[in-house]
């Protein structure tokens, strides 16, 4: 399995709160058909006029991905700390990446080229507005249910991930697997679901050890990208994210 490094922090000043805080991602061999790590290496920079040595803050921040022209696989790609978090703040350098294909370098993006593209949002949408205080067991979409791994998850506009097109459904899940000083360790999963058989295609897997904070702060940013890309933020200042490519298909790799 390839094992990914997730360091959720709260960065100001560059002083770390805890920075002991992390999720080591796994990313099973099933799912290498589907998943690559899309690296930006040289970080990110922020630049304010009130605050020296501001960094990304892991647990808010957020991605932002832009498209030049017409839609396709090539995209532009910022980061941000929102408002009253340590912002709000852009980061002053992006980057152009190839979500499909990982031999593509990853590329410094212009300024004049970014603020010419057209913004991509992101896409978070939950099977669940509200279930009280008592969680479902399972998830019903289509007439089917669909079971999480883990035994719980805090909150209801987090605990799935259905693609703009309802082809792929994804759950997020954790359970507690010990309880120590000085926080207690999780088991993170991201089950992911072909909708139209209910099939489940992989899951990805990961430790989570930390204090101050729960993993649903860290994994609950993960989003769909237009119908075909599911993206993992990684890394402690978001320095890399994991990329799922989905189709109509059931097969990975077979272009629409």
């Amino acid at each position: 399995m390839m094992a990914i490094s997730l360091l959720p922090c709260i960065l100001r000043g560059g002083e770390s709160y805890w920075a002991d805080s992390y999720i080591d991602l796994k990313l099973p061999p099933e799912s290498l058909a589907y998943c690559h790590v899309v690296g930006f290496p040289q970080g990110w920079k922020i630049k304010t006029p009130h605050e020296s040595g501001v960094m990304i803050d892991y647990r808010y921040s957020d991605f932002e991905f832009r498209v030049e022209g017409l839609l396709g696989t090539s995209f532009l790609v910022g980061v941000f700390n929102p408002s009253g978090i340590s912002g709000p703040y852009d980061a002053t350098n992006r980057y152009r990446v190839n979500l499909s294909d990982p031999t593509v370098p990853v590329l410094p993006a212009s300024e004049h080229d970014w603020n010419a593209a057209t913004v991509l949002p992101f896409v978070r949408k939950s099977l669940f507005t509200s279930w009280g205080g008592h969680p479902p067991a399972r998830a019903a979409f289509g007439g089917i249910q669909y079971e999480w791994s883990g035994e719980r998850w805090r909150l209801e506009s987090d605990a799935t991930r259905l693609s703009p097109d309802g082809a792929w459904l994804v759950l997020l899940s954790v359970t507690k697997t010990k309880t120590h000083f000085p926080g207690p360790e999780y088991t993170v999963f991201f089950d992911v679901f072909n909708a139209a058989n209910g099939k489940k295609r992989f899951t990805i897997q990961g430790t989570y050890n930390g204090i101050g904070d729960e993993p649903e702060d860290t994994a609950g940013k993960a989003a769909w990208l237009t119908e075909r890309y599911f993206i993992i933020p990684v890394g402690r200042l978001r320095d890399r994210c994991v990329v799922c490519e989905f189709f109509t298909s059931n097969e990975p790799g077979q272009k629409p």
